[in-house]
């Protein structure tokens, strides 16, 4: 592989792609990774990723130089990497690098060698630019963050306090997780001081309430991993996954307290991180005691998809990631965006007491609410509810996708005749929402066909007749031929869904 002829991506920014996918290399101190994106978007999904720990920042600390067997095994995942980008097709190339690269003494040497063979720029990010752009991956995928952003990789420990999705203090800090393990040399009590010298460095750290803290970072997502499996959380998706921080808290002590051996062997532990978490658990602790946030909130997100946020308009920045993605699904499937805003408002008269948070729900979903229409009749629910579980969607928390799913199934199918054990994540009012939503979708899909114009035609309302409300549905004009048996089914339904 070494005497190979280098590989030329002369022309990667310029070629044809079939549906504007970007690619991102990302050079790290623990690992290169490429991941490929379908389109520069406001929610893009990642279409291929693929990583190589090669270390290149092991033994920096001490060394001052980039690990020189990391050196090889990077070029050669670069080689490979800029090769699949090229037949993937894609539109742009960003090739960037971290820590590692721009703290090494021979760092530029390396990304000099990339640039020559490959003839690709390499952007390598200063401290600063990394901790705005692990924030930006938070903007990106998680909906109106509030806190502080802790991105923990290879070489340093970026800290970013958000507000209103915009980023306020910040620091980066000589924290990676190679970099503590180079400098304490497995010294638990090295290692505590080295982690509170670097925090002492920090003055607004505790400044200020915090509602949330966004760990991001293999390591940190590690530590998820580990206590999901610990609690049996019935959702297999980490991004989002939430703990209140004083509960959080008890379970890094115990982490803490484990040898490297007992780490190994925790269910959920990654073998080729277990050197790694010791140090991550001793700087979210640290972290949580100094900020006392209410929840500690997973990110499966990182400084790529904050480097693709940031090329973004302001007016992309602006748009809202989870109903930017339905739009985006309804109109792949040929669905009409206009006939989701009729339902919306045709509905409003039975949802007079929703939070801002379920009627952003409920726009989303009356985008998705034809999502079944091309399965068996038998399985349109079951499948409407393992597609949103199993989606790709970003800003939506796991209680939201749960209720979600839950609604599209009630779309299909009025009584539940499958076990969901996901259903213990959401409250008996979210699925009282999910069964009115679902049941109003279906008969505003009896009455509409879901052909825009049809819906304005009618109208629900809620009378009240001695002391009890029901839903009546009223016709304009003609519209009043469509009523029969259908119908009057489906109007009892929503009434039984509107009393539980």
């Amino acid at each position: 592989m070494k005497n190979a002829e280098p590989y030329i991506a002369s022309n990667l920014s310029t070629q044809s792609s079939p549906d504007g996918r970007i690619a991102i290399i990302d050079i790290g101190s623990n690992s290169i990774r490429l991941v490929v994106y379908d389109a520069h978007k406001r929610s893009p999904v990642s279409i291929y990723n693929e990583k190589v720990m090669c270390a290149l920042g092991k033994g920096l600390a001490s060394s001052g130089v980039l690990n020189p067997d990391g050196v090889e095994m990077g070029k050669t995942a670069l080689r490979r990497f800029i090769a699949m980008a090229h037949n993937m097709q894609i539109s742009a190339l960003h090739v960037m690098a971290t820590a590692a690269v721009r703290d090494a003494k021979d760092g530029r040497e390396f990304t000099k060698w990339i640039e020559e063979n490959h003839n690709v720029k390499v952007d390598v990010i200063s401290g600063e630019e990394e901790a705005r752009l692990g924030a930006f991956a938070i903007c990106s995928t998680i909906y109106r963050p509030s806190g502080i952003t802790a991105d923990l990789g290879g070489g340093s420990l970026e800290l970013v306090r958000l507000e209103d999705e915009k980023t306020l203090d910040h620091n980066s800090l000589l924290l990676g997780s190679l970099r503590m393990i180079d400098e304490s040399n497995g010294d638990r009590d090295k290692l505590k001081k080295l982690i509170d010298k670097r925090f002492s460095e920090l003055n607004w750290l505790a400044a200020e309430k915090t509602p949330n803290i966004y760990p991001i970072g293999g390591s940190f997502r590690a530590l998820a991993k580990m206590h999901m499996e610990a609690n049996n959380y019935p959702l297999e998706i980490l991004h989002e996954y939430k703990v209140e921080g004083k509960k959080f808290l008890g379970f890094l002590r115990e982490i803490v307290n484990l040898s490297p051996e007992k780490l190994e062997k925790l269910a959920g532990s990654n073998a080729k991180r277990a050197p790694a978490l010791l140090g991550a658990a001793m700087v979210l602790e640290k972290l949580i005691n100094e900020s006392k946030p209410e929840q500690i909130i997973f990110s499966a997100s990182g400084i790529r998809e904050g480097y693709v946020y940031e090329k973004l308009s302001a007016h992309q920045r602006g748009e809202d990631g989870l109903i930017s993605s339905c739009e985006e699904f309804a109109a792949r499937g040929g669905r009409s965006t206009e006939y989701a805003t009729e339902l919306f408002t045709w509905m409003q008269p039975i949802l007079s007491d929703e939070s801002a948070q379920m009627r952003r729900l409920r726009r989303a979903f009356c985008l998705m609410s034809d999502i079944a229409l091309h399965i068996h009749p038998e399985y349109r629910a079951e499948w409407a509810f393992q597609r949103i579980i199993y989606s790709a969607f970003t800003s939506i928390n796991h209680r939201e996708r749960v209720t979600l799913a839950l609604a599209l199934y009630h779309r299909y199918k009025f009584k539940i005749k499958d076990d969901f054990s996901v259903l213990k994540l959401i409250s008996a009012e979210d699925k009282k929402w999910a069964n009115l939503v679902g049941a109003g979708a279906n008969l505003a899909y009896h009455i509409s066909g879901s052909i825009k114009g049809n819906l304005p035609r009618t109208a629900l309302v809620v009378k009240s007749e001695n002391g009890n409300q029901n839903i009546a549905l009223q016709f304009k004009g003609n519209m009043a031929d469509i009523m029969g048996d259908a119908i009057q089914k489906r109007v009892d339904s929503l009434n039984i869904a509107y009393k539980i």
